[in-house]
């Protein structure tokens, strides 16, 4: 009767233990495979209930079988998704080592330092364990995007930099710009601009009159007292037409002793304005030639053309020029145009 008792007893004891184990191997199910262990879960339960109250030995047996069946279904699907997870995190690795590589062929100063990252990345292709590759990536990643946050900070240097020499070109060439449009001598637009000039306002379909004004006796002046003289008396001439006109005219060297000047008007106002320029630029100028003091009397004559539909600029030019020279023809001889002064 004791034996009998005493077995019972490790029976009892035995059940225990197996409904405890399959307890644990639940919990541990949740943790490995979670959702997706939800039949097995189920097959546990049933079970571990039958286990709990005393099932018939044959149930239970059937129950065990069946519990096996699935634990071999789920050890080979937890086997196929870690294949996965491994496959997946080299995947990531491969994508970083490109990066690396990537960056490392773009010149930029952390080149070697770029060289050695992509060497320890791929390293960690070799690790056996999925937890320490994770943690290894993860190191690895955060290296990383220290480096790309130094690259972005000397990118935007030398974005900086290229923005301050594209810059620095542009002036270059805006000045170079202004000096191919300014005459040397007098620092007036010179005939380049006055060209441009043209086109532009007719483009613009704005009111445009054309001033053309040449020094009177002035070949006297340079054959008397030389080139050196005349130049002089050019730039002179230029500081007071200049001076003689708005901010928003064109004042240009045409050429040798030729000016235009250019007017956003029609012709009855150009005309008038003409005639003031002519009054108040021109005169009485002094220079020196050969330590001394040369005094003048130096005039100009002018032509002035409005702009008409439908011509060119070169007819328009043309215009003014013969108008100038007709009154030029129609002018009396200076006799007073020279008075020099020792």
């Amino acid at each position: 009767m004791d034996q009998l008792e005493e077995t019972e007893l490790r029976c009892r004891l035995m059940l225990r233990l197996y409904t405890r184990a399959l307890q644990a191997v639940e919990r541990a199910v949740v943790v490995l495979a979670g959702a997706g262990a939800q039949r097995f879960r189920e097959r546990i339960a049933e079970a571990r209930l039958q286990a709990e109250k005393q099932a018939a030995v044959e149930v239970m047996e059937q129950g065990q079988a069946k519990i096996e069946e699935e634990l071999d279904g789920l050890t080979h699907e937890l086997a196929d998704a870690l294949d996965k997870k491994e496959r997946d995190y080299k995947e990531v690795i491969r994508i970083v080592t490109d990066a690396a590589a990537t960056m490392t062929q773009s010149g930029l100063r952390q080149g070697e330092e770029l060289k050695q990252f992509a060497t320890k990345i791929e390293s960690v292709s070799r690790l056996e364990s999925i937890s320490e590759i994770r943690e290894q990536l993860s190191s690895r990643v955060s290296e990383l995007m220290a480096m790309a946050g130094q690259i972005q900070l000397e990118g935007q240097e030398r974005a900086r930099a290229l923005e301050d020499e594209i810059q620095r070109v542009n002036e270059k060439l805006r000045h170079a710009e202004v000096l191919a449009e300014t005459d040397v001598l007098t620092g007036l637009g010179n005939r380049r601009k006055a060209e441009k000039c043209i086109h532009a306002a007719i483009a613009s379909g704005m009111p445009l009159s054309l001033l053309l004004f040449d020094l009177n006796g002035f070949k006297t002046i340079n054959d008397r007292y030389g080139h050196g003289s005349g130049d002089q008396l050019l730039k002179a001439v230029a500081r007071q037409m200049q001076n003689a006109v708005r901010e928003t005219d064109i004042v240009c060297r045409w050429g040798g002793d030729e000016f235009v000047i250019l007017l956003a008007e029609k012709l009855a106002e150009a005309g008038k304005r003409a005639a003031r320029i002519q009054r108040n630029a021109f005169g009485h100028f002094i220079f020196n030639h050969n330590e001394q003091t040369i005094s003048v009397n130096l005039s100009a004559s002018f032509g002035v053309a409005e702009y008409q539909a439908g011509q060119t600029a070169e007819e328009f030019f043309e215009r003014a020029d013969g108008l100038l020279y007709e009154r030029k023809r129609q002018r009396q001889p200076d006799r007073a145009a020279l008075a020099a002064a020792q």
